[in-house]
């Protein structure tokens, strides 16, 4: 009996797959599409060097307590209305 090969994955590549092949992840059939695809070949590329330029940037760092300066500043409101409380009548 004679099976019929399955045929390649033709559908565009996710933003999730393009992320996968960015970083070297993508399962391999869904690989073959990159190859016959110039649409998700040039998307894929563009990914791939956005994050080529990503890992090239100075990692950024803030000095010490700046968290608790910024949350010392942060005023949180108290919760007003009957429907917050939780004595309220329903």
């Amino acid at each position: 009996m004679n099976s019929i090969p399955p045929s390649p994955d033709t559908r565009h590549l996710t933003p999730d797959e393009i992320e996968l092949w960015a970083e070297g992840l993508l399962p391999a059939a869904r690989d073959v599409h990159i190859g016959e695809c110039a649409v998700c070949r040039a998307t894929a590329e563009r990914e791939r060097k956005l994050f080529r330029d990503l890992g090239q940037l100075t990692r950024f760092a803030p000095e010490f307590g700046f968290v608790e300066r910024v949350m010392a500043r942060v005023k949180i409101p108290a919760p007003s209305g009957p429907h917050l409380r939780p004595d309220a009548d329903a």
